[in-house]
C-alpha cells in the first residue's frame, strides 16, 4: 500500500514540475512578447514625430572604446562605438554610434527628449517590423506551450482518472 501512495506522489510531483515549466516557460514568452511590442511602440512613435518635424544635429566625438564580443582568434572587441555630443536649444544632448556610421542625430524641435540616431531612423520601419513579428511569434509560442500542456493534462486524466 505504501509502494502505491509513493507512486502517487512522484507522479504528483513529476506534474507539478511540468505544470510549473509550462506556467514559467509562457511567463518568460510573454514579459519578452510585452517587451518587444513597447520596444516597437517607442520606436514607430519616435519616428511618426521624427518623421513629420525633425531637425540634424551633427556632433563632436568625446572618444571611442572598443565594446562587444570577442574574436574568436585574437580575444580582442568587436565593436568600435564612439559617443557623440551637441548642444540643442540649450540641451546638451549625447549618443552613440558605431564606428564608421554617421554622427548624425535627428531632434524633434517641439521635444528635444524626443530623438534618434541618422542610422536608425534610416532603419526605422523595419526595426519596427522585426519587433512586432517577434513579439507576435512569443506570444504565437506562449499559446501552443499552454494549448499543449492542457491537451497533455487531459489526455493524462482521462487515461489515468486523475487532474
Amino acid at each position: 500500500m505504501a509502494a502505491i501512495g509513493h507512486s502517487h506522489a512522484m507522479k504528483l510531483r513529476r506534474h507539478h514540475v511540468v505544470l510549473s515549466g509550462a506556467v514559467i516557460a509562457v511567463a518568460l514568452m510573454l514579459a519578452f512578447a510585452t517587451s518587444f511590442l513597447i520596444d516597437g511602440a517607442t520606436t514607430n512613435n519616435t519616428y511618426d514625430a521624427l518623421s513629420a518635424h525633425r531637425v540634424a544635429l551633427s556632433g563632436h566625438q568625446l572618444g571611442c572604446a572598443w565594446v562587444g564580443p570577442t574574436n574568436r582568434w585574437t580575444g580582442a572587441p568587436t565593436v568600435e562605438v564612439c559617443r557623440i555630443a551637441d548642444e540643442y536649444q540649450g540641451h546638451y544632448l549625447t549618443w552613440v554610434v558605431a564606428s564608421g556610421q554617421s554622427h548624425t542625430l535627428y531632434v524633434d524641435p517641439q521635444d528635444t527628449s524626443i530623438h534618434m540616431t541618422e542610422a536608425s531612423f534610416n532603419n526605422g520601419p523595419r526595426e519596427t517590423t522585426g519587433d512586432l513579428v517577434i513579439g507576435v511569434v512569443l506570444i504565437v509560442g506562449a499559446v501552443c506551450v499552454t494549448v499543449l500542456h492542457e491537451m497533455h493534462r487531459r489526455r493524462r486524466h482521462r487515461r489515468h482518472g486523475t487532474s
